[in-house]
Formats: structure tokens, sequence, C-alpha cells
């Protein structure tokens, strides 16, 4: 599946790269627009005086403050105004031509931004071992069939780990990424106390707070030390977690399943391990 999922990625990115090649020659190929315009002007302002011999053609350049003589490069029986007429053909192809790919281009390197960030939550989604989100990237939808005993857990509420702190607090934290958004926004309430690793992608963790307490300070460094274990920092030394009350956390609009927005929080700073605690 994870093979599948990176390789049907990779194959897209290779088509826009690919495109962006041919089309960055392409536009190079119609070459300097300006470069033609000058050449026809200077061309039209020598054509009384200039001649064409064996397809060149000898001009003062005025754009030039010293006015030395150079050698244009012309079909060898056009005349000069014909030669000026060519050349400014080819400036009015460059510059349409740059128009038209540098919006292809500019829409390319979109596409290419946007399939480099599917694949970064493709890693993320690997590394949560997230099977029905790596699907997704497949364009396969969740297996149908007879669930398994843990798939009928998950559909009943097996959506997070349940711990217990120190201090007798519950402490949840979130299996998968749809998981992270679950307990979030549907099981968490409004003053339970909400964690998440500050760098790395990881799992959501909410602490109970039915009777309005004052969260004790032992049970807020165990929850981060479980929210830094249970994400892609654990083998720091030292990593950082956000923790707010989950009032705080919200879903932006369109936003990839467990990415929120923090419009309020303060930072623990704790080593990654499992701390000394039980399972609920």
């Amino acid at each position: 599946l994870v093979k599948d999922a990176r390789g049907k990625l990779r194959s897209e990115i290779a088509k826009r790269e690919k495109l962006l090649t041919n089309l960055i020659s392409d536009r190079k190929g119609h070459g300097d627009a300006e470069q033609w315009k000058r050449i026809g002007d200077l061309l039209l302002a020598s054509a009384g005086t200039a001649e064409n011999r064996d397809g060149t053609i000898r001009v003062i350049d005025l754009y030039d403050e010293a006015q030395p003589e150079i050698d244009i490069k012309a079909e060898v029986n056009a005349t000069v105004t014909e030669a000026a007429e060519a050349y400014f053909r080819k400036y009015t192809k460059a510059r349409n031509a740059e128009k038209e790919i540098a919006s292809r281009i500019a829409q390319v390197e979109k596409e290419l931004e946007a399939l480099r960030k599917r694949s970064a939550r493709l890693e993320a989604a690997i590394e949560a071992e997230d099977d029905d989100e790596i699907r997704s990237f497949t364009g396969g939808k969740k297996q149908q069939g007879s669930q398994t005993k843990s798939e009928k857990k998950a559909s009943t509420g097996g959506f997070a780990r349940s711990f217990l702190s120190s201090d007798g607090f519950e402490i949840l934290v979130g299996k998968k990424a749809k998981d992270n958004d679950y307990l979030t926004f549907r099981a968490a309430k409004s003053l339970d106390t909400w964690m998440h690793a500050a760098d790395y992608p990881g799992s959501h963790v909410v602490v109970r707070n039915p009777g309005r307490k004052e969260i004790p300070q032992r049970t807020l460094h165990e929850a981060a030390q479980l929210a830094a274990f249970y994400s892609q920092g654990k083998k720091q030394t030292k990593a950082a977690v956000h923790y707010t009350e989950k009032k705080f956390v919200n879903k932006p609009r369109g936003a990839a399943p467990g990415l929120v927005s923090l419009s309020k929080f303060k930072t623990l700073l704790v080593e990654p391990v499992f701390p000394d605690i039980s399972n609920d």
C-alpha cells in the first residue's frame, strides 16, 4: 500500500517536473523578445544606408553610447527592410510565447507545490501507520467486508489510547490522523487540556478535566511526554509541546485530517519518553 501510494505521487511529481523543464526550454528557444525588437529597430534605422552582404548586414548600434558597428544575420536574398520585418515577427512570437509560457509555468509550479505537500502528508500518514489515510493517496477507499475485533472497537470509541496520570486524570492519545480530529473536535470538552508536539507530526493528546480543576504540573508534564513520545520527534533529546484549552483549538477550512490552528497556547519542553504511568 505504501509502495503504491508513493509510486503514484512520485509519478505525478515527475510528470510535472518534466513538463516544467520542457516549458523553460521552450521559452528559452524563443529567445529574448526585447533583443529581437532592438535588432529590428536598428535595421529599420539603417534601411537607407546598410546592405545585405551574403546574409550579413552591418549597422551602427544606436543603443550603445560608443555606437560601434555590429553585424546582424539575415536571409541571403532579403532586403534590409525585409530582414527588419523578420526580426519583428520573432519579437512578436517571443513576446506572446513568454506571456503564455509564463502562465503555464506558474500553474505547473503551483501543482508541484501542492503535490509536494501531499507527499509530506503521505509520509506523516505512513509514520502514523494510518492505513485509511495512506489508501486515500492511491485513489482507493476504506476496505470493505467483515470487521475485525479491533475495527469494531475503533468504530465504538477506539479512536484513542487511554492512560491515567499520577494525579488521577485521564489522558487520551489519538491513534491516527482522523482519530486526532475525532478526539479533538468531538470527544474533547472545551475546558479539557489539549496538547501536540510543536514541530513534528504526531498524536493529539487530551487531558480530561470533568471537574474543571486546575491540572497539576505533574500531569501536564506526563501528558506532554506522551505527546512527544507519540510523535515523529520521539528520537530527539528534548521536544517542545504546545498545550492549551481545547476551546482555543480550531480546524482551518479544507485542512487535512489532524491539522489544526491554535489561537492561544503555552509550551513545555520535555524528554520524549513514555512516562511512569499506567493504562487506564
